[in-house]
């Protein structure tokens, strides 16, 4: 809809505030879409009373230009002189209260503790090093093989951020990125790795890797921006890319976001992009996106292969998910495979590919193509050895069982 149309929600975001605080103080918008209130006279057990007026005030859809707009707040509160006694201070307190609001999910209200502080603190280190790491070229792409069952060749890789900290740390995303969300680094950061990624794949597909293939984890906010597929077109014809050379991988909470979610994949797809749902098997409505959504791979999650080799109910799992998307005609990637006994569980599903720590870790992207280059035989071997296990007969051999049970079909 535009930015214009956001800056109209934002006014009518600033009407309710400014009808709930006019009585007792005032309502000021601090930038972007965070707002202060400052109510006067109000006592710190008086405080979630008004706290939670304001969440509650927005259960009603806002109406910007005769549309509905559902908009949900999270509420950080502090008070003087309880808290602290300075303008400065106080909004401090009230910003790590926020933050751990936003943290217990969505239209929640927290006061402020001493102990938020120093999470706001750490937080806010975080951030400052985040800024500083786009300007001074702290992150890396690490890149994991996935290998091809059928052939023991690495089909693609996938590109897999990195925070290299001036000390030689190296920080995984987990420990970063929800940072980098709440304070909209993330943009930058995504449309970092995007271009990176897109620059080496290039790189390898004029060397020796002309079939290169690379696989991008694409953010919500990202993917989210009506520009995306043109910045993606950009890239492409910067880096002199065939658009069959990437992947973009997305989590199921991504895909959850209705008509521009279909629009966008078509988009994709049209221009020959492959699309990827992500960390399959830990959503709730899987089954309905893998109906309804252009998709052309599907990455089951660690979580389906874990135990696959020692859990019958876990083997029975992952063989009907393979089963189900290669009737769909997706392509299937297995994650987490980390020992022998999960390879001899999935040897059978000749069609799909295997990642995981068993065949490689992730590794910088001058080692890639020597990599790929030995990976083969090293795939060979572990095939062989993972043919000799008796425990290779499991996964098929429950296909026979037949067991009692009931099959309930509700309909409203």
């Amino acid at each position: 809809m535009g930015h214009s149309y956001g800056d109209r929600v934002l006014i009518a975001i600033a009407r309710r505030l400014e009808a709930i605080a006019r009585d007792h103080g005032f309502a000021a918008r601090l930038g972007g879409d965070e707002f202060t209130v400052v109510h006067r006279g109000m006592r710190v057990e008086q405080i979630l009373d008004f706290g939670t007026r304001i969440v509650r005030a927005f259960d009603t859809p806002l109406q910007v230009d005769e549309r509905e707009v559902i908009v949900s707040v999270s509420v950080g509160a502090s008070v003087f002189p309880d808290h602290e006694r300075d303008a400065e201070p106080l909004l401090r307190a009230a910003d790590a209260a926020l933050f751990h609001a936003k943290s217990l999910g969505r239209s929640q209200l927290a006061t402020f503790t001493p102990e938020l502080l120093a999470s706001a603190s750490a937080r806010f280190s975080i951030e400052q090093g985040l800024r500083r790491a786009l300007q001074g070229e702290e992150f890396e792409l690490f890149y994991q093989p996935l290998i091809d069952t059928g052939t023991h060749e690495v089909a693609q890789v996938e590109a897999l951020l990195r925070w290299r900290l001036p000390d030689g740390t190296c920080w995984l995303p987990d420990e970063f990125m929800t940072v980098a969300e709440e304070s909209g680094l993330i943009v930058e950061i995504s449309d970092w790795v995007l271009r990176t990624a897109i620059r080496t794949a290039a790189r390898w597909h004029r060397d020796s890797w002309p079939a290169a293939r690379v696989a991008i984890n694409v953010s919500a906010r990202q993917f989210l921006d009506y520009r995306f597929v043109s910045r993606l077109e950009e890239l492409l014809r910067e880096f002199d890319l065939p658009a069959g050379c990437i992947e973009l991988e997305l989590t199921e909470s991504v895909l959850q976001t209705g008509a521009h979610t279909i629009r966008t994949l078509d988009q994709l797809r049209a221009i020959g992009v492959a699309v990827a749902l992500d960390d399959f098997g830990t959503g709730y409505s899987s089954l309905a996106s893998l109906q309804r959504l252009p998709l052309t791979c599907v990455k089951l999650d660690r979580s389906l292969i874990a135990g696959i080799d020692d859990n019958a109910r876990s083997a029975s799992i992952a063989r009907a998910t393979i089963a189900l998307c290669r009737g769909l005609g997706l392509e299937v990637t297995a994650e987490g495979v980390e020992r022998i006994e999960q390879l001899a569980m999935l040897l059978p599903h000749r069609a799909i590919s295997l990642q995981g720590y068993l065949f490689s870790r992730p590794v910088a992207a001058s080692e890639v193509l020597p990599l790929i280059a030995r990976l083969p035989a090293l795939c060979r071997e572990l095939n062989q050895l993972a043919q000799n296990l008796p425990t290779s007969a499991k996964f098929t051999s429950r296909a026979g069982e037949r067991r009692r049970g009931a099959l309930s079909l509700v309909s409203d």
